[in-house]
């Protein structure tokens, strides 16, 4: 939701709100099914569900991440981006998947 937006000259500056007081408890919920986060075919994982803010955030502190997840064509560093974001505080309440062995 924004909050306030101001305008000065040629740029903006917005305040956004966002609630994310069920995620991390839809996580938790989600961590104890035995599936473990893999599909019925188990070709695809899911490890957690990221609020946008806490990304943007987590890119604020270290700037250039987002980029690396999104935009690289490296996949290498798009792994290793992940995984230091994975690894983090940042994730840890909205992780289903208590340890990844990768």
């Amino acid at each position: 939701m924004l909050i306030e937006a101001k305008y000065t000259k040629d740029k903006i500056s917005v305040l956004h709100a966002q609630n994310i007081a069920g995620i991390p408890e839809y996580c938790k919920d989600l961590s104890k099914d035995p599936s473990n986060g893999f599909t019925k075919d188990r070709n695809m994982r899911r490890v957690g569900s990221f609020p946008v803010l806490t990304m943007m955030e987590y890119d604020r502190l270290h700037p250039g991440w987002f980029n690396r997840v999104s935009k690289n064509n490296d996949f290498q560093d798009k792994q290793k981006a992940w995984r230091e974001f994975l690894d983090s505080d940042y994730a840890k309440p909205f992780m289903m998947v208590e340890k990844l062995k990768h």
